[in-house]
């Protein structure tokens, strides 16, 4: 009988500041989605020694490979600031 995929928590009410955290919503959502470490790291075209290292918030990793788990597992990274003025609404924000 093979192993069951165990669903990690996505962490919550934290600002994605480092390499620890983003590697904690990586592994949340392949586990809610049920995809094995083999699995995930196939589909996103990534050595499975590289997605252990980029969900264990090893800050090493290049930014190829993270990007290509991100997409892999339809996680986009948002920045609010952008987003407003692509609307042409006005943040003082950056000043």
């Amino acid at each position: 009988m093979a192993k069951k995929v165990i669903v990690s928590d996505m962490p919550s009410g934290v600002d994605m500041d480092s390499a620890k955290v983003l590697g904690q919503i990586i592994k949340a959502k392949r586990t809610h989605l049920g995809l094995k470490l083999v699995d995930c790291a196939a589909l996103c075209g990534i050595g499975i020694n590289t997605l252990s290292r980029i969900e264990n918030g090893n800050a090493n990793c290049t930014l190829a490979a993270t990007f290509a788990v991100l997409n892999g597992l339809g996680l986009k990274l948002t920045i609010p600031e952008l987003n407003e003025s692509a609307t042409g609404v006005e943040s003082d924000d950056w000043v």
